[in-house]
């Protein structure tokens, strides 16, 4: 499962999850391994990903946040809100796809 976070301003989240090993990915910085139960971030303007087992599920300063979640682990990834454009375009749409391609997804070989 993949929750895409496009946030237009900095914000303080709480991020809640049923599972271990979830990670938050940033575009253009590292990721990082989130625990089970409730994590608190801070999450600058940008794209984010969330990778997990199970639902997430986000509190706090969400104004300012859209969220998009999908539930297929394939190349494609979630579809960015309308508003997510001044966030999207100057990154381009391969570098967004390839963003929230799962790392399981890139390294499957068709048969």
């Amino acid at each position: 499962m993949r929750t895409a976070l496009f946030v237009y301003a900095p914000s303080s989240v709480i991020i809640e999850t049923h599972e271990l090993g979830a990670e938050l990915s940033t575009l253009g910085a590292s990721s990082v391994v989130l625990g089970s139960g409730s994590t608190a971030r801070t999450l600058e303007r940008g794209v984010h990903m969330i990778v997990s087992n199970d639902c997430v599920d986000l509190r706090g300063e969400l104004d300012n946040i859209d969220t998009v979640v999908t539930t297929q682990n394939k190349e494609n990834g979630p579809i960015p809100p309308l508003r997510a454009s001044a966030l999207v375009d100057p990154i381009g749409a391969s570098t967004l796809q390839a963003f929230f391609a799962v790392p399981e997804a890139k390294t499957l070989v068709n048969p």
